[in-house]
């Protein structure tokens, strides 16, 4: 009788740990997101099978305020385009202090712009494959949020985001292709 008393005691106990940490609620747009958060923690996993935003809703635990809060993701481009920006930006949360870090598989990180309110990343060498936002498989640095102020049952939210190019990025192929058609009509004539 006291054995089982004790596994029920363990059970719920373990239980009640788990539900400190900070909870992800809803996740808008199409592609996958994988959750890993947990106490202190904000991590996930995005598969971009195309480039559309992703909104992640996360709701603070008691747990999630004894400090800032680490954050990283693993970002894998399955859409199979060529991945020149991304961009994170954040609502009800900011990041605190200096940027964590952002390592490519094999693009080139070319530049990260950092506010309160949004991180990008810009690629030098545009990434095909994945790149690391934060210390995910080791090697690199989380970023953090900023919790003072918040309570617990607070919600925040997180918009990965792949810019869509500028309009001379879309209009400059328009344009070379007619002066190539119209080169090869007067040569016609």
């Amino acid at each position: 009788m006291k054995l089982t008393k004790l596994f029920t005691l363990a059970a719920a106990l373990s239980l009640s740990c788990a539900a400190n940490a900070v909870v992800l609620t809803t996740s808008t747009g199409s592609n996958l997101v994988t959750n890993y958060s947990g106490a202190g923690l904000v991590s996930f996993d995005l598969d971009l099978e195309d480039f559309s935003g992703n909104t992640l809703n996360f709701v603070l635990e008691e747990a999630d305020l004894q400090g800032p809060l680490s954050f990283n993701a693993l970002v894998r481009n399955l859409a199979g385009a060529d991945l020149s920006r991304f961009t994170f930006s954040l609502q009800g949360i900011s990041f605190t202090g200096a940027p964590g870090s952002v390592t490519a598989s094999f693009g080139t990180v070319g530049s990260i712009d950092a506010s309160p309110f949004a991180a990008g990343i810009s690629f030098a060498r545009p990434e095909y494959a994945e790149f690391q936002f934060g210390n995910v498989l080791g090697g690199g640095q989380d970023w953090l949020l900023a919790t003072s102020g918040l309570r617990a049952g607070d919600s925040f939210s997180i918009t990965a985001s792949v810019p869509e190019p500028s309009s001379a990025a879309l209009v400059l192929p328009m344009l070379c292709m007619a002066g190539l058609m119209a080169a090869r009509r007067r040569k016609q004539d």
